[in-house]
């Protein structure tokens, strides 16, 4: 947890730069990290097939001075991740522990995210979203920057998106949604009696309403044609109180990434829109 960079977040920022054979080695080292510390040079080079200067090559690239140290500090990472145990104590004056915990929390809390995912319904909104054409995210308080962030998402991909931070604007966009349009509520609680109200009038123009919660007997959910349930573990530290964000955006992230596999000219139009903002780039 200190300020040195993990061999892992080296190869992942330096892995566009690696030529195909190194990328071989950045594969293997990266999915098999144990095996990997235990070889040596010629026995990773035959693995990947790769030369040995490759491997060396890569090595350096990402900061290592050759594979020995690479080894070095992998096997270092591993035992310190394995060191620590987790637990439910926050505190400034035991600081490693403390990040050791909440990174825990953190992982968890995707971990289950995503195993309440149901394949079979995230594919049909997925259908849903193509043929649609208006989404709305809507959202209150904490939550309305996964909407604003939705909304970027969603149009980069040339997708009609649209939100606001005034839950008048959200409302009056729900009025104006038709049959075939999406509707997105997004409320950890469930229990916003605005989101309700916007699911209720978007639900009467025939749309299709989305809840992204952790309550999945909530007044919102039971009241949405679906439910994507995300978790929390923020209890474990602080009762009564839920402040994460990091569930919700990971179920746009993956409904991104999936609309953008399946969405003809999404490419074209990501290429497009990183040119433009990469001339605003210093």
């Amino acid at each position: 947890m200190g300020g040195i960079t993990s061999v892992r977040d080296e190869i992942f920022s330096k892995y566009d730069s690696l030529y195909d054979a190194e990328k071989k080695v950045a594969d293997y080292v990266i999915n098999h990290p144990e095996q990997a510390i235990e070889m040596s040079v010629s026995e990773l080079s035959g693995q990947c097939e790769a030369s040995q200067a490759t491997v060396i090559r890569f090595c350096k690239k990402v900061g290592c001075s050759g594979f020995h140290q690479l080894k070095i500090r992998m096997a270092g990472e591993l035992r310190r991740q394995e060191h620590l145990v987790t637990t439910t104590e926050i505190s400034c004056s035991h600081m490693e522990q403390s990040l050791h915990n909440i990174l825990s929390s953190k992982i968890e809390e995707l971990q289950s995210t995503f195993q309440n995912f149901d394949a079979k319904q995230i594919k049909e909104i997925i259908d849903h979203i193509l043929r649609a054409d208006t989404i709305e995210f809507a959202a209150m308080g904490n939550t309305i920057p996964i909407a604003m962030d939705s909304v970027y998402k969603f149009n980069q991909l040339g997708l009609r998106a649209v939100s606001s931070t005034i839950w008048e604007t959200q409302e009056a966009t729900a009025r104006n949604l038709k049959k075939g349009d999406v509707l997105f509520a997004i409320s950890a609680s469930g229990a916003s009696r605005r989101l309700f109200k916007m699911v209720e009038i978007a639900g009467e123009n025939q749309v299709l309403t989305i809840a992204i919660t952790n309550q999945v007997k909530s007044p919102i959910a039971e009241k949405c044609d679906y439910v994507i349930r995300t978790s929390t573990r923020e209890p474990l530290f602080h009762e009564q109180i839920s402040f994460t964000r990091m569930s919700a955006m990971a179920v746009i992230d993956t409904l991104f990434l999936l609309l953008f596999s399946a969405k003809g000219g999404s490419y074209e139009k990501l290429s497009k829109h990183e040119q433009s903002v990469a001339e605003e780039k210093m």
